[in-house]
């Protein structure tokens, strides 16, 4: 395995693993995003339906992809532009929403490890297009 596939691998575990996080305990899974789901009116199944299940099959395919030698390049792109997004989302909302105490040291340091995330599912994309 490249250095490359290695931090995607490294990436994906995380991202697997703070599905499992999302999946077992919805409630910390909240907190730690700084959201709240509302027991009694699903927000419960919510969080394990996307910070849990989701991130987990998500990262999960690629990983299967890594060892599989299948769709590696697609899945890391596909990846690459999700975590890319989230970050561009968060920046856009620390740069456009002043009065609603968006720009804080937790946005700060979540955009860094978004953006970090995103580059290393952006290598092996890159290591391929570069030959």
């Amino acid at each position: 395995m490249t250095l490359v596939e290695t931090l995607a691998a490294l990436a994906a575990v995380i991202g697997a693993g703070l599905g499992v996080f999302g999946l077992l305990a919805p409630s910390r899974a909240a907190a730690l995003v700084k959201l709240q789901a509302l027991p009694g009116l699903g927000g419960f199944a919510e969080f394990r339906a996307t910070y849990g299940g989701f991130f987990l099959g998500l990262h999960a395919a690629f990983l299967i992809a890594l060892f599989l030698g299948a769709g590696v390049i697609g899945a890391a792109g596909v990846l690459c532009l999700g975590w890319g997004g989230v970050a561009a989302g968060r920046a856009l909302s620390m740069l456009a929403d002043k009065g609603e105490g968006t720009r804080t040291q937790f946005n700060a340091i979540s955009l860094v490890f978004e953006a970090l995330i995103a580059l290393a599912f952006a290598g092996p994309v890159y290591a391929f297009v570069t030959g």
